[in-house]
């Protein structure tokens, strides 16, 4: 890599740039375009390479045109790498280890725009498609200028509202700074937890997917102990992850992993949202891309061989009823329903039959599954269980996702065919149907755990899989310096 970077500088110099060329310096507008854009992909930690060309050409020891340079032609290749990654890859952000090939052509590109005056419309060529790009940056930018801040821990003993602790003083300063409690007046009893600081927890609860109760204990902490440089570095992963593609369908199905949310878009225009229950941190959902086809109605289980093994056997070794309890059929290879005694009889030796559990209230996959052609059985359906929706986590399942709004789901999927009284109908038959749906819907599994929300607030959920538990700062110190906030001001 560094032979590579030394005989690029040296064709340049053998081409004649500076001899004619105008400085960086002469072109401020590109130029702090060109360091956000850089400082957008360091805060993502998506390349170190990147990082370092970043690094060196907003510091005061490394500044200059052949840094800036650098960093421009090392953001168009890792755009171009980007452009070439599959859907999958986006979401695992599968980039570190990508060769930032510079193209000759790009050089000779960049040759050009100095020697008259034109940065600025390479720069811009290089900002990618995020929804409300201005926005992202004054949130990036408030972030930043909040790493200024002291952040102390705060985690201590659980608050409730009433209350009065020590830690409460800190915290309304905290939710204050995080734009949570709008006054700043201090209050007359400053240890006492009051309605107005409850209101801001319940706010901030809201955003970060918390349990909406107004009670600190330790998940709120957790959030509450976040430093503004990891939520920085968290919305700039998510903002990545975002672009998944060139163009969307105008019909689709969006399951966001870590919100534990579905939402269904018609022709661009969200229709239905519902709350979902995914794969626990052993048994994950997949990132996929995939579409449903049929939709079955009152669908039999065939239970998982993983499931059979790590759930039910341990539980019929001590409660052989069980099976008939929860609606089982014991099934040999061929097909053939296995009388009680018979298996009964070999289950000291093992259990090498299968299950399948028959249409009804105990079924687990509920009234209906929406079924996806993929090599990981992974499918939506319905579910019996729905006091478990009621959870602010909710990563529970062996993998394929719940739905709570099973029910709506199902009638739009099917509303040209099947009017809701004759499906109504269908669910109470307890007949198992598979019908096809007019056209196949998109359903893209998406792994999106910082946003901006349309209330201008930041949003942030629990990185259940651990996608982004390894974050390195792109700043030496651990913070930026003065002068860098200064100095983009204007473009953050």
């Amino acid at each position: 890599m560094c032979r590579t970077i030394s005989g690029l500088w040296l064709l340049l110099l053998c081409l004649g740039f500076g001899a004619s060329a105008s400085s960086w310096q002469e072109e401020p507008e590109a130029r702090m375009q060109l360091h956000q854009l850089g400082l957008e992909l360091a805060l993502a930690d998506v390349h170190p390479q990147l990082t370092l060309w970043w690094q060196q050409a907003v510091s005061a020891e490394w500044a200059s045109d052949e840094a800036d340079d650098r960093l421009l032609l090392g953001l168009g290749a890792f755009w171009r790498h980007w452009g070439s990654l599959s859907f999958v890859e986006r979401q695992h952000l599968q980039t570190r280890r990508a060769e930032l090939d510079i193209r000759e052509v790009d050089r000779l590109r960049l040759q050009q725009a100095a020697q008259n005056g034109g940065r600025l419309a390479l720069v811009q060529g290089l900002i990618p498609g995020y929804q409300d790009y201005p926005q992202l940056q004054r949130q990036l930018h408030r972030l930043l200028q909040l790493t200024q801040q002291p952040w102390p821990g705060l985690s201590t003993a659980t608050l409730r509202p009433g209350e009065s602790a020590a830690v409460v003083p800190v915290l309304r300063e905290r939710l204050r700074l995080l734009g949570d409690l709008a006054s700043s007046a201090p209050p007359a009893e400053p240890d006492h937890y009051d309605a107005e600081l409850e209101q801001a927890v319940r706010q901030f609860q809201q955003r970060h997917g918390l349990m909406v109760d107004g009670v600190v204990g330790r998940h709120t902490y957790s959030w509450l102990d976040v430093t503004p440089l990891t939520r920085a570095q968290l919305l700039m992963r998510s903002m990545l992850r975002t672009l998944i593609g060139d163009a969307l369908p105008s019909s689709y199905l969006l399951v966001n992993i870590p919100e534990y949310r579905l939402r269904l878009y018609q022709e661009q225009a969200m229709v239905l949202e519902s709350d979902v229950i995914v794969g626990r941190g052993s048994r994950k959902t997949p990132i996929m891309a995939s579409e449903i086809t049929n939709v079955v109605v009152n669908p039999p289980w065939n239970v998982p061989r993983s499931i059979i093994n790590k759930d039910i056997l341990p539980r019929l070794y001590q409660d052989p009823d069980y099976i008939y309890r929860e609606g089982f059929e014991v099934l040999d290879r061929d097909g053939r329903i296995v009388p009680g005694e018979e298996w009964f009889a070999r289950l000291p030796e093992g259990f090498p039959y299968h299950l399948r559990q028959r249409p009804g209230s105990r079924n687990a996959l509920g009234a209906y599954k929406f079924h996806l052609p993929n090599n990981d059985a992974i499918y939506l359906h319905d579910t019996p269980s729905r006091g478990l929706f009621s959870r602010d986590s909710r990563a529970l399942s062996s993998g394929c996702v719940r739905v709570e709004e099973a029910e709506q789901l199902a009638q739009w999927l099917l509303g040209e065919q099947w009017s809701p009284s004759r499906l109504a109908d269908l669910k109470a038959s307890q007949r198992t149907r598979w019908l096809k749906v007019s056209r196949p819907l998109p359903v893209l599994m998406v792994y999106w755990s910082g946003w901006s929300g349309a209330d201008g607030r930041l949003h942030f959920r629990d990185d259940i899989y651990g996608f982004d538990r390894s974050l390195t700062s792109p700043f030496p110190d651990g913070q930026p310096h003065t002068q860098l906030l200064s100095r983009n001001r204007g473009v953050l």
